[in-house]
């Protein structure tokens, strides 16, 4: 079937112009043969859904909307199933006939008038904006303690001892003179991912003061970490009480912490981080908030190759008010230390299993508690959000499961086999160049 012919750019000009003023978009007085014809095309098939597509109730759309939890699908994606599709022009959801001409379609995706869903594959370029990066240490002991100081698990409960087994013989403790081991063991079980995010916070002040130079004294305030970390304020611009005590707690954990080398000739535990100095304190809920800390990376820092990652500041700063967000926090933070060990490769697809991922970002855990629980479902729809969330950020232009992995998931939907074959997908990410340029920047200098 031959495709209409196109107006005369008067004619089509002017349906755009019309289009515009109707739907309240500005217009550009600058649009060449090219993108008026785009223009044209696109606004076309907003106005084509209008004349020949049934438009849904809410109440018709939740009902399309719901069925099993598979992976990979999102709400748009199991609405377009059923050819309902949401209009941002028109405000409303409008299920597309079957014999809408694929020309339109695609022409809607491509000047965004339409949902990529509807084709992937036309949906335009996302230019990255430039991003403001928190510039962490990522050689294997900072990272250690990234992964350590992100909760309970993985610390042994009766040594209160954290090792890796592919981190060299690297080992942490958690010891404070004085303390009982029970004191300890209770301590030990408040941390949280908070803690994390206050040592990449403390590791990229040390860096903004010397690069060259890590063992410069670090003076920090507990209300200067609640506002780094997004914590929200009090109405009145202050730092909430309560806050104030999370991120004492959190510097006091991360105080406990040593660090054993092997075959160090000077002593096998090194202090991660030494305490120099501690401002007036005040009560605060029965606990005492020093005024200021003022502290120094531990010698450990001497032993290992110099080597940064530059962690999205939107990421750190994400409150963490929901799994889903603690999720982002922490395979974000992963995707990134996992970017940074291929730095030279300017390759913007890459390629990760999700068991790969989950281990790494301490969340494997979490994942297998929700299938006990027989919660899959939910544990899946967790994992998707969190990626999308990271698109969102920044950190990614596009995500998918690779095509072969999204096939078997496709076949054992349903079935017993169907938690493994996810956990051994592969899923596809499309990483900003900007994002991997300065990565390669970092790894070039540290040369």
């Amino acid at each position: 079937m031959a495709r209409p012919k196109l107006p005369e750019s008067a004619e089509m000009r002017q349906f755009v112009a019309d289009c515009h003023q109707r739907f309240g978009v500005p217009l550009s007085n600058e649009l060449d043969a090219q993108t008026l014809k785009h223009a044209y095309q696109g606004w076309a098939a907003v106005v084509w859904i209008e004349e020949n597509s049934p438009c849904l109730v809410e109440t018709e759309i939740q009902q399309e909307a719901k069925g099993k939890v598979k992976a990979g699908n999102s709400t748009a994606k199991r609405l377009w199933r059923e050819r309902v599709v949401f209009v941002p022009a028109l405000q409303r959801h409008y299920r597309i006939p079957r014999d809408m001409p694929k020309t339109l379609l695609r022409a809607g995706v491509r000047t965004g008038l339409l949902p990529a869903v509807v084709s992937p594959e036309d949906a335009p370029e996302i230019q990255a904006s430039p991003i403001e990066y928190v510039l962490t240490l990522a050689n294997k002991p900072s990272v250690l303690i990234d992964r350590a100081t992100r909760g309970p698990s993985g610390w042994n409960n009766v040594t209160l001892q954290y090792r890796e087994s592919f981190e060299d013989g690297l080992s942490l403790n958690y010891f404070e003179e004085n303390a009982a081991p029970d004191t300890l063991r209770t301590q030990l079980l408040s941390l949280d991912p908070r803690t994390s995010d206050v040592w990449r916070l403390l590791t990229a002040k040390a860096l903004e003061n010397e690069r060259d130079d890590l063992f410069t004294p670090i003076t920090i305030k507990p209300s200067e970490l609640a506002q780094a970390l997004g914590l929200k304020l009090h109405p009145n611009g202050s730092v909430r009480p309560k806050d104030s005590v999370r991120c004492t707690q959190s510097l006091s954990h991360l105080a406990r912490l040593w660090l054993t080398l092997p075959n160090d000739p000077d002593g096998p535990q090194k202090r991660v981080l030494s305490v120099m100095e501690i401002g007036r304190a005040r009560k605060i809920d029965g606990v005492s908030i020093p005024s200021s800390w003022t502290l120094v990376l531990g010698d450990w820092a001497k032993y290992f190759p110099r080597s940064y990652a530059p962690i999205f500041r939107s990421l750190v700063e994400l409150p963490a008010n929901s799994a889903t967000n603690v999720w982002a926090k922490q395979i974000g933070t992963e995707l990134t230390y996992w970017l940074r060990e291929s730095g030279s490769d300017l390759n913007p697809v890459r390629y990760i299993e999700v068991r790969t991922l989950l281990s790494r970002a301490s969340i494997m855990q979490d994942v297998l508690d929700l299938r006990e629980q027989r919660n899959l479902n939910r544990a899946i729809e967790r994992f998707e959000s969190t990626l999308e969330l990271l698109g969102n950020l920044g950190l990614h232009e596009r995500w998918g499961y690779e095509s072969k992995s999204a096939a078997k998931l496709d076949l054992t939907q349903g079935k017993p086999e169907f938690f493994d074959v996810w956990l051994s997908s592969l899923v596809e990410l499309q990483v900003p160049e900007t994002f991997l340029r300065s990565i390669a920047e970092l790894v070039e200098t540290n040369r």
